[in-house]
């Protein structure tokens, strides 16, 4: 099993890159999409989430972000070497969860610190929307990145 060393930043780039753009694809795209905003005869604006369309929605963009980068990116690795990588941006996102849990106090950190942890985490409220709230959402969304192994060779070429 040889691993090339150089392929093993690109699960954990990638992943840190996508999460930051669906981040902002989420907040600027999915607002308009989701989001059902209707004022009554008083002039009191509501805002209420349309939960098909917050499904619908955050189903495909996980969709796109994997099947980008297992036809795309990770095409020319191995699954051995998708595996390794996809391995280190796990530890990387239990890391980052240690760190959120470990600073409540500071909302602002916490916050900065989840856009790069929004694309793993479409799969936790997904999970969550079906099984309901668990801590362990939390720690299994993070092996999202071992679900582009399948796309990997068998062997280099």
């Amino acid at each position: 099993m040889n691993v090339r060393k150089q392929t093993l930043w690109r699960v954990p780039a990638y992943c840190l890159i996508t999460s930051c753009l669906s981040f902002y694809v989420t907040v600027y795209l999915g607002d308009a999409f989701f989001m059902v905003r209707t004022m009554d005869e008083s002039g009191l604006l509501t805002t209420n989430v349309n939960i098909v369309r917050y499904v619908l929605f955050n189903s495909a963009l996980f969709l796109i972000v994997l099947l980008l980068g297992g036809l795309w990116a990770f095409r020319s690795m191995t699954r051995v070497e998708i595996a390794v990588s996809a391995g280190i941006m796990t530890v990387v996102y239990l890391i980052i969860l240690g760190i959120q849990m470990s600073l409540p106090q500071f909302p602002t950190a916490t916050f900065l610190i989840a856009i790069f942890q929004t694309w793993p985490g479409i799969l936790s409220h997904l999970l969550a929307l079906v099984t309901g709230p668990h801590i362990l959402l939390a720690v299994t969304c993070f092996l999202a990145p071992l679900l582009f192994i399948p796309f990997g060779r068998k062997q280099v070429q």
